[in-house]
């Protein structure tokens, strides 16, 4: 039997970047970077056992030469699903990282902007002028 090294260390540095990741995002969002960062980390670490698992259940029957190709292909895909749900998870604070980085982000419009009524036009002349000719 083979010893796993690869599956043994692969999550924990996907979970750190993900921390981070999740903490910057939060940070700059002016949510609590510490809890999101945590949920980061849980989520990386998660997501990747998960799939490295499943993948090492997956080539249990392949061959030694086989199986680093598909350890390195299941690892890409572990990092790949961390990223995508990252993304996902954090969307809400996409929008603040965009303005800080100088991008300009429209701000939604709202009911009470759209209903105000227009100034009265103030008339040509004043009413009661005679007209000159």
């Amino acid at each position: 039997m083979e010893t796993n090294i690869i599956i043994g260390w692969v999550p924990w540095p996907v979970a750190a970047a993900t921390a981070i990741w999740f903490g910057i995002m939060a940070h700059h969002a002016r949510k609590n970077a510490v809890v999101w960062a945590i949920g980061g980390g849980i989520l990386g670490l998660i997501i990747t056992t998960l799939v490295m698992g499943l993948g090492q259940a997956a080539f249990i029957p392949f061959t030694s030469e086989q199986q680093s190709l598909f350890r390195i292909k299941i690892g890409g895909l572990a990092i790949f699903i961390v990223l995508f749900l990252g993304w996902l998870l954090t969307s809400g604070m996409h929008r603040s990282l965009l303005s800080e980085l100088g991008r300009p982000v429209e701000a939604p419009k709202t009911a009470a902007k759209e209903a105000a009524p227009a100034a009265p036009a103030a008339p040509a002349k004043p009413p009661g002028t005679p007209a000159r000719v």
